[in-house]
Order: C-alpha cells, then sequence, then structure tokens
C-alpha cells in the first residue's frame, strides 16, 4: 500500500533522525553476511532487471522487513511503477497485492522527496483513518486485516541518477526503537540494487538493441520482398492483395484489409485472417468518409491512427467497437490503420489488427508507415496505369465509335484538300451521290455541276480562312446528272500527321424537303384562295388556276351531275393545246369518269407524245404525266381534278400534294353548294311562310264571313235564316274547316317525316273498296265544279298497307286532279299484278313544265303559282315519303297544257 505524505498527518523524518523503526538490529557477522549474500544474488541475476528486482525483494522480506515494493521511475519522470514486491506470508502477500496500486505520482508524498533529495524517510504507526485515505472505498473493508502500520522510503540510486524507490513495511512491535545500522543496511543493499539494476538495464537495452537491428533487418528484409512484388503488380485489386497477404506476414499481424476512397466512401477491396469475412464486407465493406472510425478518420485525415488495446478502441469509437463484436468473432485487441497517401493526399486505408495489446514503438510505427508508403505509391501506380489502360481503351473505342459513326451516318461526310481532291467518302455520300469510295477517292470532288464550279472555289477559299458554312442550301447533281438539292456545313480539319488543313463538309439531300416545304406553302396559299369566296362557280375557276403554272400545265375541275354524268365545270391552261381526242382538258372525261366512278386517283408517267389519254400542245415535245384525284367530302365524290404536266413525271409525292389539294376543293365546294343551298332554302322557307300564311289565313276568312252573316241574320230576327240558306252557309263552313284540318295535318306530317317518326300500321286492305270511298268523298266537290270523274276498278285488289296512309295518298292525288283539271274528265284507273298494285290518276288539266318535273316531290315545291293556286306545296312530298315506306314508287307524266298522269305502284305485301 502506498505512503502518501500529502493525504497523512504521520510524523516522517529523516532516517539520521529516526529512533525508533523495528525489532533489534542483527549483528556485525550478520549484516556483513547479508551485504555478501546479497552482492552474490545481484550478481548472479543473469542481468534481467525484473530477476534483480524480485532477489532485492526477497533479500529484504522478511529478515529486514515484514514486506516491500520496489517502484521504478516512469521515463518521463512523472510515475512511480510497482516493479517487484514480497511479503512474509502467502495471506499477507495477497492482501498487500490487492491494497497496493500499479503507480503512484512521482510528484507526491514522501516519494517526492525521497527522489528529490536522495535520502530515506520513515514513518510510525498509522491510524486506520489515515490509511482509508490511502486505498479506495471500495477497498476500506480490508484495512481490518492490514498488519502493516509501519514503512520506510529508500531511493534507488546509480550514477547520481534517481532509478526508483524501495518501500519496506513492517508490523507494529511495542519496541520503536531502530538503530542506525540497519537503515545502513537497507540503504547499502538498495544501493547495491540499483547498482545491479543500472547495470541490467545497460545489459538489456545492449541486447534489446542487438535484437532491434535483428527486427529492423527482419522488417528490411520483409519490406523489400513487399515492394518487389509491388513494383511488378498493375492493377489496384493487384497491390491489395500483395499488400495485404504479405503486409499482415510481415508485420506479425493477425489480420488485414486495405480500403480505397471512391465517390465519397471507403470501399473495402482486399481483407485476410477473418472468420467470415462476408460478415467483415456486410458490416465494413462501404463506409461514409464522414462516419466516425479508425478507418475513415485515418483516411479522412491522413494521419495514422494508432489502437494499442480493447479500451482504446472503446473509448475513441464506440459504435465501431459495437459494430467490430456482431460482425467479428474474436476481435483483435490492437490495430494500426495507415494512410495510403501520395504527394499530401490519401487514396485509402491500410488496416493490421494484432492478436494481443501493444505498444506500437517509434521504429514499428516507422516500418509500418514506410509500408504503408511503399503501398500507396504501388497503388498510385497501378491506379495511374488502369486510367492510362481505360484511356486507352476508350481512345479506341472513340476511333471505333466515330468510323462507325461516320460509315452509319445520314449524312454524307466527305474530307477534300484545299484543291478539292477528296480524301474521304462515306457511304451515305455513295448513297446520296451515287459515285463509289472508290470513284471518288483522289478526283477533284465530282459531285460540283458545271456552272457551280467557280463557287465552290469560293467556298473553299473561304473554309480556309475559317468561314464555315452552316446549312447552307447548296446545288449539286447526282452521278446520273438528276440535279438535287442539299444543306451543306462545313469546317477546317488539321491532319493528325501534320501537313496542309483539310476541308470536312457534311451535306444532307434536302430536295424532298424543299419540295414538301413548297408543298405546304402552296397548300396554304390555296387554303387562302379557296376561302375568299362561297360563290361555286368563282370557287371552281379559282380551284382549277391553283396549280397553274406552278404544279401542272394543265388542271381541269369535272363534276357529277344527280344522274351521275360527268362534265367539265373549269378548266386552266398554261397553253391551250393541252386537249384529250374527246375535247376535253386532259386526260379526258373516259379517265375523270373511272376515277369518280372508283373514288381511287390514277397517275400517269411518261407518256408518249400520242398516248390516247392526252395530247401535247403543238409544237411540244409530248405529255410525260397526268393526275387524276376524285374530290370527295363526307363520303361522297363530287367530282374530279385532272393534272397534266409536259415538265417531268409526277410520282407519289405530287400524288399526296394533289389528293391533299382535291380534298380542300371538296370542302371548299361542298361548302359552295351548301352556301347555295342555304340560300335557295332561305328563299323557300320564305316562299313557304308567305303561302302558310296566306292558306291559314283564307280559310279563317271564310269562316268568319259566314259566322258573321249568320250572327247578323239572327239579329234580324229568327225567321232572316232560311233551311236553305243556312245549309249552304254550314256548308261553306264545313269546306273551310276540312281544308284548315288538312293543312294542319300536311304540316304536322311535315314534322314527323323530317324527324323520323312516320309510323305505319299495316293490316289487310281491299284497295278498291278503298279507291271507291275516296272518290265517294268527292262527289260535292265534283258536282260543285262540274268535273265528270271515271273509274275503273280491279275486282282483286287485296293487300297488306297502312289504310289511313294511303287515304292520304290517293286523296292528294285525287285533290290535285280535280284542282288542276280545269273541270276536264278524271280517270282513276287500278290494275292489279301478281306482285303489286297500281292506281293511276289522270287529269287533262293545265300540266307541268319540263324543268318543274325533276322537283315536284320535294319538299315545297310548287310546279303553279301560289297566286292562282292554294296549297303549302307538301302533298306530293307527303305522299312520296308514304308510299316509299311502303316500298312503293309514285312517278308522274305531264305535258304542259295537256295534263298530267300520277302513278302509284304498290308491293301487295309488305317487304
Amino acid at each position: 500500500m502506498p505512503p502518501r505524505g500529502g493525504a497523512m498527518t504521520m510524523a516522517v523524518s529523516r532516517y539520521a533522525d529516526a529512533r525508533q523503526f523495528g525489532a533489534h538490529a542483527p549483528e556485525v557477522e550478520e549484516r556483513l553476511a547479508l551485504l555478501a549474500e546479497a552482492s552474490r544474488v545481484l550478481a548472479d541475476a543473469s542481468l534481467e532487471p525484473p530477476a534483480v528486482m524480485e532477489r532485492l525483494c526477497a533479500l529484504v522480506v522478511p529478515f529486514l522487513g515484514a514486506a516491500c515494493t520496489l517502484r521504478l521511475l516512469s521515463e518521463d519522470g512523472l510515475w512511480l511503477r510497482t516493479m517487484a514486491s514480497a511479503a512474509a506470508s502467502p495471506e499477507a502477500r495477497l492482501l498487500f497485492q490487492t491494497l497496493s496500486p500499479p503507480a503512484l505520482r512521482a510528484d507526491e508524498g514522501p516519494s517526492r522527496e525521497v527522489l528529490r533529495t536522495g535520502e530515506a524517510q520513515w514513518a510510525p504507526d498509522a491510524s486506520p483513518e489515515e490509511l482509508r485515505q490511502l486505498v479506495p472505498p471500495q477497498q476500506h473493508g480490508l484495512l481490518e486485516d492490514f498488519p502493516f502500520t509501519r514503512w520506510m522510503v529508500l531511493p534507488l540510486r546509480a550514477r547520481g541518477k534517481a532509478l526508483g524507490t524501495l518501500t519496506v513495511w513492517k508490523a507494529p512491535t511495542p519496541e520503536r526503537t531502530v538503530e542506525a545500522a540497519e537503515q545502513l543496511l537497507l540503504q547499502e543493499l538498495a544501493d547495491r540494487a540499483a547498482m545491479a539494476l543500472d547495470v541490467a538495464r545497460a545489459y538489456a537495452a545492449e541486447k534489446q538493441a542487438r535484437q532491434a537491428a535483428e527486427v529492423a533487418a527482419g522488417r528490411l528484409s520483409r519490406l523489400q520482398r513487399v515492394t518487389a512484388e509491388l513494383s511488378q503488380v498493375l492493377s489496384a485489386s493487384r497491390v491489395a492483395e500483395v499488400i495485404v497477404e504479405q503486409g499482415v506476414e510481415a508485420v506479425g499481424a493477425a489480420r488485414g484489409g486495405l480500403w480505397v476512397e471512391e465517390d465519397g466512401h471507403a470501399r473495402l477491396l482486399r481483407c485476410s485472417g477473418y472468420d467470415d469475412a462476408d460478415s467483415v464486407q456486410e458490416a465494413f465493406g462501404l463506409l461514409p468518409l464522414e462516419g466516425r472510425g479508425p478507418v475513415t478518420e485515418a483516411l479522412r485525415e491522413a494521419r495514422p491512427v494508432w489502437l494499442e488495446s480493447p479500451e482504446a478502441l472503446t473509448e475513441r469509437y464506440p459504435e465501431v467497437d459495437l459494430k467490430r463484436h456482431h460482425a467479428i468473432r474474436t476481435p483483435s485487441p490492437a490495430s494500426a490503420c495507415l494512410p495510403l497517401t501520395v504527394e499530401g493526399r490519401a487514396l485509402g486505408t491500410l488496416l493490421f489488427a494484432f492478436s494481443a495489446p501493444r505498444v506500437f514503438d517509434a521504429d514499428e510505427r516507422a516500418f509500418l508507415e514506410l509500408l504503408a508508403h511503399h503501398a500507396g505509391q504501388a497503388l498510385a501506380r497501378a491506379r495511374l496505369l488502369e486510367q492510362e489502360e481505360r484511356a486507352r481503351a476508350e481512345l479506341a473505342e472513340v476511333n471505333e465509335r466515330l468510323a462507325a459513326i461516320i460509315e452509319a451516318s445520314p449524312a454524307s461526310i466527305i474530307l477534300v484538300d484545299a484543291d478539292g481532291t477528296v480524301k474521304m467518302w462515306n457511304p451515305a455520300a455513295e448513297r446520296i451521290f451515287g459515285w463509289t469510295a472508290q470513284e471518288a477517292m483522289g478526283q477533284v470532288l465530282p459531285v460540283v455541276p458545271p456552272g457551280k464550279q467557280e463557287e465552290f472555289r469560293r467556298n473553299l477559299a473561304r473554309a480556309g480562312r475559317g468561314e464555315s458554312l452552316g446549312g447552307a442550301v447548296m446545288q449539286r447533281m447526282r452521278k446520273d446528272g438528276t440535279p438535287l438539292q442539299v444543306a451543306l456545313w462545313t469546317a477546317v480539319v488539321q491532319p493528325a500527321s501534320g501537313g496542309p488543313e483539310q476541308v470536312l463538309s457534311m451535306a444532307v439531300d434536302v430536295t424532298e424537303r424543299q419540295r414538301s416545304e413548297s408543298a405546304q406553302r402552296f397548300l396554304a396559299e390555296a387554303g387562302g384562295v379557296l376561302a375568299t369566296s362561297l360563290e361555286q362557280e368563282e370557287t371552281l375557276e379559282r380551284v382549277a388556276h391553283l396549280a397553274v403554272p406552278s404544279y401542272a400545265d394543265c388542271c381541269g375541275v369535272f363534276l357529277a351531275d344527280e344522274d351521275g354524268q360527268v362534265r367539265c365545270v373549269a378548266s386552266a391552261h398554261a397553253d391551250a393545246g393541252f386537249r384529250a381526242s374527246d375535247g376535253q382538258p386532259s386526260p379526258g372525261l373516259a379517265v375523270v369518269a373511272r376515277v369518280v366512278a372508283s373514288g381511287e386517283a390514277e397517275l400517269r408517267t411518261g407518256l408518249a407524245a400520242d398516248a390516247p389519254e392526252c395530247v401535247s400542245p403543238s409544237g411540244g415535245e409530248g405529255c410525260w404525266a397526268w393526275l387524276c384525284v376524285p374530290l370527295q367530302v363526307r363520303g361522297q365524290t363530287l367530282g374530279a381534278l385532272s393534272f397534266v404536266t409536259s415538265r417531268r413525271d409526277y410520282d407519289a409525292q405530287d400524288l399526296a400534294l394533289a389528293q391533299e389539294l382535291a380534298r380542300r376543293s371538296a370542302l371548299a365546294i361542298d361548302n359552295a353548294r351548301l352556301y347555295r343551298e342555304a340560300r335557295h332554302a332561305i328563299r323557300l322557307r320564305e316562299e313557304f311562310l308567305s303561302i302558310a300564311s296566306h292558306e291559314l289565313k283564307t280559310p279563317i276568312s271564310a269562316l268568319q264571313l259566314q259566322v258573321q252573316s249568320l250572327l247578323a241574320g239572327l239579329k234580324r230576327g229568327p225567321t232572316a235564316l232560311t233551311p236553305e240558306r243556312l245549309g249552304r252557309a254550314l256548308e261553306v263552313v264545313d269546306r273551310q274547316v276540312k281544308r284548315q284540318t288538312q293543312l294542319i295535318h300536311d304540316l304536322l306530317d311535315v314534322s314527323r317525316i323530317s324527324a323520323g317518326r312516320l309510323e305505319l300500321s299495316p293490316e289487310p286492305l281491299d284497295l278498291s273498296a278503298l279507291v271507291r270511298e275516296v272518290v265517294e268523298r268527292f262527289e260535292p266537290e265534283l258536282e260543285r265544279t262540274g268535273t265528270r270523274l271515271e273509274l275503273t276498278l280491279a275486282p282483286e285488289s287485296f293487300g297488306l298497307w297502312d289504310k289511313l296512309r294511303i287515304d292520304q295518298v290517293l286523296t292528294n292525288l285525287v285533290s290535285n286532279a280535280v284542282k288542276y283539271g280545269r273541270g276536264n274528265p278524271v280517270h282513276v284507273v287500278m290494275t292489279v299484278g301478281p306482285e303489286s298494285v297500281r292506281v293511276e290518276v289522270r287529269d287533262g288539266g293545265i300540266g307541268i313544265s319540263e324543268e318543274n318535273l325533276a322537283r315536284l316531290f320535294h319538299r315545297f315545291q310548287r310546279a303553279v303559282s301560289e297566286r292562282n293556286y292554294g296549297g303549302f306545296g307538301l302533298g306530293l312530298w307527303i305522299s312520296r315519303q308514304i308510299v316509299e315506306a311502303m316500298g312503293g314508287l309514285i312517278t308522274v307524266k305531264s305535258e304542259l297544257g295537256v295534263g298530267s298522269t300520277f302513278s302509284v305502284e304498290l308491293p301487295r305485301t309488305r317487304p
């Protein structure tokens, strides 16, 4: 147990003044014998410092004390470390070792004065309270059995230098006196032990130096082997393999690993000596540089991290220590993390882990850092080699890719000298211009037309001055002489082998693109022209003149009428000679009729001058090509457009342009037609409204007159209205009511038919009986107008029809015959066939003109003036809708001033 002068109040004196210290002093002979034995024993300590210290403690105990402790001063002079101890009994030895600390402060307590003055100090008995101050609280219970309370501290000196202290403890005794001779004997033993210890230290230092030299030689040999192996490696992975596998053996480590810096992380490249490498890879394979750990800290700060004990790792990196215990079965207690630095920059970290706690001395640290330095140099060299190999591979790949790009480029790539001689000619140039590489190489650029040679020379001169072309459109020609337009880019190129500058040109065939752009402009202008008018005649003329002369030498517009007949309605010619054999604009009506009937466009090219489909203009070289495309809109073919040219052949692009123009023209023609029909419909509507107001007002006026007349008669008296007069008035009222009712029914039927709601109720019907019934209803009207009606009926006229609707048709036809017959006889004739029944109504009246027959069955159409004859002009249209709904047919034959015959033919059963 250490004495502490600062913490105790016991009296401490120099040994020269001591009067009480232990038992009786030994006799002179015993002292001499003890000194002689001490000299012999210390001289025979094999020159090992531990042996010297153990022998000294054995000489002191039990002859001169009950226990002793030998402490040596640390190299920095701050600590006294316990090196050897002894006690008189095993129990006392165990208790003494438990209470004695491994180290004491050299600048505290009695040891301070002993080391400073070089003189021994002693202390009398210590009280229990004073002893408790010398040990930790958890050891206070052991002081009850502690048998030593008296102690003396002696210096260990050699060659005028303090080496440490020797503390001797004695048990308490009644006698407290001690002789100076005994103290001198202890000091003599301490001095002789110090001398022996100094000699042993010198011997140990010399031995350590020899061992260090041997270790250094071994390390140098191992380092040379490792560096020799590293000098031959060519990749970072191989550097890691050599430095880890051989480095572990070279430094005597149990395990090793190498991490490299990569994208802000430390990546494990190689490890060795671990039982489960996969677990290590999973736990430590990729470490973020900003993380706290020995590997990342050494890499981040470019300085070594030395961990000499498990406690050091736990204290500095607790998270890493916990992670390490999960990944490694038996963690290493000591390790060194060394940065692989090159020119002040850390490329990675080299880890060596040892199987036992380790104190890394200066030589070992220098050796490990030197090994890491060589590893860093090898890693940097391997990286440079890898980068060079990658650069070469990338360069080769770039060259291959560049060659592939040149080969696969859709644009022509041509390299020429300053005089225009071709030095490079890619496949695209062959595809665009037609010359092969063998034909073009070494020749002055053949694609320049004769008239563009001077322009070509100027462009070469401009390119030589650094004035490159950037997509300029130039005229060039193919091998077969066909002209084409190309977009041209040029740039000056300095050959890698030296020599004069060359000109690189890239060209793209823009002939079709320009044609397409021209076609788009043409269509845009056409759209603007077609949108300026809704008059059909003007629109047709504009359509004909759109394509002449920019697109065709001759253009014709053909329309089909209601009968399917095709006729030319407008045409435009650059030369009047473009006429077919039938006198129509080329290619003639036969071709146009075929296109209109099929709805498919036709294209002819390479026609000779004597081709039957078109005739060349007088003095011309012949018509080369023509196009004919249908005018279609809303699923209907209105007609066709024809185009003829003698300047070139038409192709698929021309056909597409003509079809688009035809589509827009058809839309414009249809709009003009709809506009015309709309105006006509408006006129008919106004006319109908005028007639309707008149027709609806007429029976009402007649009714009002009759009613007013009857009211006036009633006012004059009951006898003023005779039965005859009342009967005539009621007959007039009845006729006007029936007329009003018929007009309203006609209007309702128009509404139903227009909405598609005309409903039929077929039933078995004797048509002869129905005709007779209708005729009988007209007897008053016939008598009033003086018209004779002749009826011819068939005996068998049964069928399946809607009685009310057939009645409506017959009533309308008989009514018209009476109205327009001018009092001439009316004939109603019925004939019966095997599948149908035919009813004819003939009159000898005013008749219908030829131009009015075609529109007679249309809605709101009238063949007579509304001033002379009433009606809405709906009866025949309604009759036609009813008859056609039953699968029948209604027709008319008429001659102006002679009369008309209306025929209704009905199937006997509904289809």
